[in-house]
């Protein structure tokens, strides 16, 4: 990369949020540069994920997630069919497996009106039972805007649209630092081959997922101050085989917990049409290093069944094999309240045109499109 380089926006991070950013600001006229650590595209959160298309009902009133959520979803639907990615409005169902759970029905479906999320209906358990025969429930929740996308290709699409559109996106390359140089930032960066070298950015997007509170760090952000802190939390996922998938046709989530920490283990389908159950939610003690992230524990696999067995009774402890973990970057600590999606421009930190996305866990596949349109208005 030469040292000379000039660009007015430079994006750290090719996960589906910079994605989007790229095609986004790429679009708005501005020189783009995207820069990964990885090989290729959305390598951590974006590609280890249950690729659902949410609707926006979790989200507090008023909350980034919940305004995003909502217009995201149209969003998504409409870029995958402009650009021939594969999707289902398969819908979900939140099912109350007791009359005791049912309370939570009610607080989700006015969430739903007060947020402006469509297409949702109550279901009686003998209407639940139409709709999934297999499911055992006392009362439901059908939501028949979510639906699931391929993840992969979508962000294929973005990263070809923003390329198009003239951004550059550069792999293998690690963003070290940035500093204020006049009206904006000398970036200094290392590529693959060890190399250090130095690009000069009007503008800096933070769109590094997992690495998002490091790099706010390494451009001078005193992030616990900031209440930055990262809390990596880990999901496992495991696989059911075809004859059981066959036997559920929506999404089909438990009650969510109260804590919020996720949505419960749930049941998703892949594009083949496979039920995927989960993720479940473990924060990683400060003592594991990231190498280790990724490694699947398989004792896990009797409160996984013990979990979904409860409202799909068919299932057995046999039927579940290993699939993959994801990590999710939050900044809710144990015990914590949930956190909202943090945007923002850290002029008030004396960084200006210094553009933070941090905290950016699901929704964020759901609103990568509008959290980009959000970064654009920033820049302006």
């Amino acid at each position: 990369m030469a040292e000379s380089l000039t660009v007015e926006t430079l994006i750290v991070g090719a996960g589906i949020v910079g994605l989007a950013c790229a095609s986004e600001c790429a679009h708005a006229g501005y020189v783009t540069l995207v820069t990964e650590r990885h090989r290729s595209f959305g390598q951590e959160t974006s590609s280890r994920n249950s690729e659902v298309i949410h609707s926006g009902i979790y989200y507090p009133a008023g909350s980034l997630k919940a305004e995003l959520c909502v217009r995201g979803n149209r969003t998504t639907y409409k870029d995958c069919e402009r650009f021939g990615v594969w999707q289902r409005a398969c819908g979900k169902m939140i099912v109350a497996v007791t009359p005791e759970e049912e309370g939570e029905l009610d607080l989700l479906y006015e969430r739903s009106r007060t947020n402006g999320v469509p297409g949702v209906s109550f279901l009686t358990r003998q209407q639940a039972l139409r709709q999934e025969p297999h499911i055992r429930c006392s009362a439901a929740l059908l939501l028949t805007t979510t639906g699931i996308v391929d993840s992969h290709q979508l962000m294929s699409a973005y990263a070809h649209d923003a390329g198009a559109a003239g951004a550059t996106i550069v792999y293998g390359t690690t963003f070290l630092g940035a500093e204020r140089n006049g009206d904006g930032y000398r970036v200094r960066l290392r590529e693959a081959d060890g190399t250090e070298s130095e690009v000069a950015a009007e503008k800096i997007v933070n769109a590094a997922g997992l690495g998002a509170v490091e790099v706010a760090r390494s451009a001078g952000i005193d992030t616990d101050r900031a209440g930055y802190r990262f809390y990596p939390n880990r999901g496992h996922y495991f696989r059911i085989p075809a004859g059981k998938s066959a036997l559920v046709s929506h999404l089909v989530y438990p009650v969510p917990p109260k804590s919020f920490t996720g949505l419960g283990i749930h049941i998703t389908l892949d594009k083949a049409g496979q039920v995927k159950l989960g993720p479940d939610t473990e924060y990683i003690d400060p003592s594991v290093p990231a190498g280790r992230w990724y490694e699947f524990d398989d004792s896990r696999r009797t409160a996984f069944h013990t979990a979904v067995a409860r409202y799909f009774p068919a299932l057995t402890l046999s039927d579940l094999t290993p699939d993959q973990v994801g990590v999710r970057p939050k900044i809710q600590g144990p015990g914590d309240p949930a956190r909202d999606f943090i945007i923002t421009d850290e002029k008030k930190r004396g960084l200006p045109g210094f553009i933070d996305l941090i905290g950016i866990e699901s929704p964020g596949l759901t609103c990568a499109r509008e959290i980009a349109k959000q970064v654009v208005e920033l820049l302006r």
